[in-house]
């Protein structure tokens, strides 16, 4: 289980522990909750048509969650003259009726904090993945080598990152893990998702087009249970002294000026733990337990107390009781990239009427998703990703995307604009 807060810096502190820092009190506004452990196989994407969700591991579910509700914060702003939200206010840039930047941003001060009751899969946990699998006397020598995988031969065997094989391998970036004999995913594990976060922020598109980058759009903490927590192992997969040196290093660049690195934080070992855990010692006694395809999520209500929370139970990255590649919109997600851009189109067309800053949408023409996300206000961030990547090896570019075209849906207002 994955959830993400927000808070303002004066409402909550930290110590300052060698080993990660402990929360102390502070009054937060919880976003989202999140459940999940699967992701789709590579051959899946292109039936994907921006409906069905990659990644349903519980941390990336839950950031999508957090991007979610901030679209439902500015289209609050837009629509109600009278909401002043806690969190978001109009940009300078546009009070003074420059178009440079997007319409709104973070309050100063305001911070965002990711807890997970897991590690983050990939390289962050290997330590941790090792040390249970000697524990429980499971055999821990390397899965197969990639060539091997079925799917594979669509990509790049060459460059084909791993999965959980070759633990000794240490600092790589891996893919989502899996049984040895599943086909594979590139979904990128969760250490490499959220490393990457701390390059680019947490606004993912297309909320980025209409939240301005600033510092507050960085994760402030990742907060873990004490022991779901190797020193080692994140300091390598996330700390500015880890793998991320190295890398940059090679490269005559130094990390520490492009990535705003998040802290760690531990739980005291008698925190309250989360209710649906899987419990030390599960395999044993029930032999018939198996990673679900089941995930929840939770959002909060956007905008005032009264407004409804979201909740939804997606199986194979859709709404349970729809099928999975089915024609039918409504098994999407509210946070699958079809329902995302549509809503966001939806926003740009108030701030444009609005006379504020107009967020970069290619001057509001239909378009493949796939263009529209290159588009030239976000080539920084592209390009940045593609530098941090570049610096731990590199990642296939050549295998099937979610391709699919953006709708422009009749403009709904509440304010008479």
């Amino acid at each position: 289980m994955s959830a993400v807060a927000l808070n303002h810096s004066s409402s909550l502190s930290t110590s300052s522990a060698p080993n990660g820092s402990q929360l102390h009190g502070g009054k937060i506004q919880l976003i989202s909750l999140a459940t999940g452990t699967k992701s789709l196989p590579v051959s899946a994407l292109p039936k994907c048509k921006g409906l069905v969700l990659h990644d349903c591991h519980a941390e990336i579910l839950a950031l999508r969650g957090l991007n979610y509700w901030l679209l439902t914060e500015v289209e609050r702003l837009l629509s109600d003259d009278e909401y002043e939200s806690q969190w978001l206010e109009v940009t300078s840039s546009t009070r003074s009726g420059s178009t440079s930047q997007p319409p709104f941003r973070f309050r100063q001060g305001v911070e965002l904090s990711l807890f997970s009751t897991e590690a983050p899969c990939g390289d962050a946990s290997m330590e941790l993945l090792m040390a249970a699998s000697e524990a429980a006397g499971r055999d821990i020598s390397p899965w197969p080598t990639a060539a091997t995988h079925k799917g594979a031969s669509s990509i790049s065997e060459k460059a084909l990152p791993l999965g959980r094989g070759c633990f000794s391998d240490l600092g790589a970036l891996r893919r989502k893990p899996a049984r040895a004999d599943a086909e594979i995913s590139m979904s990128k594990s969760c250490t490499d998702k959220l490393m990457l976060k701390q390059f680019t922020g947490l606004l993912g598109f297309p909320l980025d087009l209409l939240i301005q980058h600033s510092p507050e759009t960085f994760l402030r903490r990742f907060i873990v249970y004490r022991e779901q927590y190797s020193e080692e192992g994140y300091a390598r997969a996330f700390g500015p002294e880890g793998r991320l040196k190295t890398g940059f290093a090679s490269k005559g660049m130094d990390s520490d000026v492009l990535a705003r690195f998040f802290e760690v934080c531990t739980l005291p070992s008698d925190f309250r733990r989360f209710g649906f855990e899987k419990q030390k010692g599960m395999q044993e006694v029930n032999k018939k337990s198996k990673v679900s395809n089941t995930s929840a999520l939770w959002i909060a209500g956007g905008g005032s107390q009264q407004s409804t929370a979201v909740v939804e139970v997606l199986v194979n990255g859709v709404k349970q009781g729809f099928k999975q590649f089915d024609e039918q919109e409504r098994k999407g997600s509210v946070t699958c990239r079809r329902t995302m851009i549509q809503k966001a189109v939806q926003l740009q067309r108030l701030v444009q009427i609005r006379g504020m800053a107009p967020a970069d949408f290619d001057n509001g023409l239909l378009c493949d998703y796939s263009r529209l996300k290159s588009s030239h206000s976000r080539g920084h961030k592209k390009d940045l990703k593609q530098l941090v990547l570049a610096s731990l090896g590199g990642w296939p570019k050549e295998y099937p995307k979610d391709e699919f075209e953006i709708d422009r849906p009749p403009l709904q207002c509440s304010n008479g604009s």
